[in-house]
């Protein structure tokens, strides 16, 4: 497809923008963070709490000596948080903080229903919470990744392949079928490690019908992750295996960057190993402040 041949028409997009459905169905999007995320330094706990609460200590020296070694191309590296005591959870939730990534992922297996990981300050540390179906928690872990384990091994667990059928489309329909065309190609084509094969929809004269034939053939996956890094964005699996959409908003939540990503992960989600290797000298920082 080229674009540079296709006129731009300026088409309102994302919640609000299309018109009310017949049956008054309404597109529920997660609430996106309000401001850019920046490092600081998280307030810290008194030495006199951490000094009655050693297995707090205990953890952080672990969680920096696994740091100090880690490499992006290792194994993940997961920390059971269940021998904290309540206080020293709660210690340690104060001083790792909430960072700029969480997603929440649909696992549906045996041992839980959901997970919920939110990257702590320290880029590449995340926290789970496992949730079974009936919402209770039922184990809480660290992780050291670019990405949870959880994000990669179900984001398209129900995926299927993308099959465009020929058919007369509905009324109102503009460029919709050539973009699926192209998704159904590159998406049979792609290999894990290939570079990301991006579609900018904002560049394209695009219908209501468009999106909702969009929609319609590429359905929801397991995934969704809400990231402050690079403004407000919203990454999202679908049911097509390797195919993303990746929208921005800015601060009144107003979709300004809409984009289908053909990538094994996008890039927007995943800690860089300069990321890692800078979260190793912060939390050296941090222990140093608190011993």
């Amino acid at each position: 497809m080229n674009q540079g041949d296709i006129p731009l028409i300026n088409m309102p997009v994302g919640p609000g923008s299309q018109p009310s459905s017949d049956d008054d169905a309404v597109l529920d999007y997660m609430p996106m963070p309000k401001e850019m995320y920046t490092y600081d330094l998280p307030i810290l706990p008194e030495t006199e709490q951490l000094e009655n609460c050693p297995e707090a200590l205990a953890l952080l020296d672990k969680l920096q000596q696994q740091l100090d070694g880690y490499k992006v191309e290792k194994s993940v590296i997961s920390l059971d948080l269940k021998m904290l005591s309540a206080t020293g959870l709660e210690l340690i939730n104060q001083i790792l903080g909430e960072g700029e990534v969480s997603l929440i992922c649909k696992t549906q297996d045996q041992s839980s229903a959901e997970v919920n990981a939110q990257e702590t300050v320290l880029a590449g540390v995340w926290r789970l919470r496992y949730m079974d179906a009936d919402a209770q928690q039922v184990r809480e872990t660290l992780e050291i990744a670019d990405v949870p384990t959880v994000a990669r091994d179900y984001a398209f667990a129900q995926a299927q392949s993308l099959a465009v059928e020929e058919a007369a489309w509905p009324a109102g329909i503009l460029n919709a079928p050539p973009v699926l065309i192209e998704l159904q190609h590159k998406s049979d084509q792609y290999q894990v490690g290939d570079e990301p094969h991006v579609v900018n929809l904002s560049l394209l004269p695009f219908s209501p019908a468009d999106h909702q034939l969009l929609e319609q053939y590429l359905g929801q996956g397991s995934l969704v992750v809400l990231s402050r890094g690079y403004g407000n964005c919203r990454i999202s699996s679908t049911g097509i295996k390797h195919i993303w959409r990746v929208q921005y908003f800015n601060s009144t939540d107003h979709l300004i960057l809409d984009t289908i990503e053909v990538v094994d992960m996008p890039a927007v989600v995943c800690a860089a190993p300069e990321d890692l290797q800078d979260s190793a000298v912060r939390l050296r920082e941090i222990r140093e402040v608190l011993v």
